[in-house]
């Protein structure tokens, strides 16, 4: 059976020893393993961003926008003095992606995948919702998870979920434009 531990997921992310309450850490390491477990993919490195953009892993994605979105957060501090809430920034992008694993499978090509029936029948960020529910995290978590998703009907309204989307969609973009799909911001005509 294949697993994965705590201490890889955690390897994965260090911007997570970034995060004060380590129970949030915790929790979010268990969502990861216990979607990867779910899931058909054999390496926790082999889940794919997504179906329009080859070869982009769901880790490299998450880890870019952990990176961009702190400094993003570090520079909105210092410029304006505004207050960011670092764990929920970070865990929230940790989580916001997770349900691409259960919500994909495999393509036939090395590097791609395809939505399987959950993914084709939920929204996405639902099950990445349902798992912040499930796990017990904070409200400004969950609804910064469910937030995300440009299909939401949910806008995000903190500076932490607002950092997430648009480095989110920024990131997204670039891969679609390398890929030769059609942009997020296409979808504003």
């Amino acid at each position: 059976m294949k697993t994965t531990s705590k201490e890889e997921i955690k390897a994965l992310f260090p911007e997570l020893d970034l995060v004060n309450n380590k129970e949030l850490v915790d929790k979010a390491c268990a969502i990861w393993k216990e979607a990867f477990e779910a899931g058909i993919w054999d390496d926790i490195m082999k889940p794919q961003f997504a179906t329009l953009a080859p070869n982009v892993s769901l880790v490299n994605h998450t880890r870019t926008i952990i990176r961009n979105s702190v400094n993003m957060a570090e520079n909105v501090k210092e410029a304006y003095g505004y207050k960011v809430d670092m764990d929920v920034l970070i865990i929230s992008i940790v989580l916001h992606d997770v349900c691409k694993i259960v919500e994909n499978d495999p393509g036939e090509v090395e590097g791609t995948c395809v939505k399987n029936n959950m993914g084709k029948t939920y929204q996405h960020g639902f099950m990445s919702g349902y798992y912040a529910q499930k796990y017990d995290f904070p409200e400004e978590i969950v609804a910064t998870v469910i937030a995300h998703a440009g299909a939401s009907k949910v806008i995000p309204r903190t500076i932490e979920g607002l950092i997430l989307y648009y480095n989110d969609v920024a990131d997204a973009d670039i891969h679609f434009l390398i890929s030769g799909a059609k942009l997020i911001l296409d979808t504003r005509k």
